[in-house]
């Protein structure tokens, strides 16, 4: 995806496409180009999660090879960590799940953007 961030002459901000050779926004503060960022990571995120669902309820692997069912991530947490960590595991799930979505919007989401 090819987005520019553009000073204009007035102080104002700009965002050119390079998929359609065109602005895209225009007369927007640095809090406009922001939330208009933000609001596309979102979306992708959004989209992303909702396929990977999708595959898993049709009873097909996002991951291939890795994809894991609860039962096989819960021997690995109790191979790796010992059987107490299991149920530690259970009380942090929610924990997690921010964690990997944070970790999902900046290390793959906003890089894909250029500042």
């Amino acid at each position: 995806m090819g987005h520019q961030i553009i000073k204009q002459p007035n102080s104002k901000f700009a965002i050119w496409s390079t998929i359609v050779d065109n602005f895209i926004l225009i007369d927007a503060s640095e809090e406009d180009i922001v939330k208009h960022f933000i609001t596309e990571a979102t979306e992708t995120i959004e989209h992303n999660v909702k396929h990977i669902i999708n595959e898993l309820n049709s009873g097909i692997k996002p991951y291939n090879l890795f994809t894991m069912t609860w039962k096989e991530a819960l021997k690995k947490v109790e191979e790796v960590h010992g059987k107490k960590e299991e149920t530690n595991n259970l009380n942090k799930v929610a924990k997690s799940i921010q964690k990997e979505i944070k970790s999902f919007l900046f290390f793959w989401i906003l890089p894909k953007f250029k500042f």
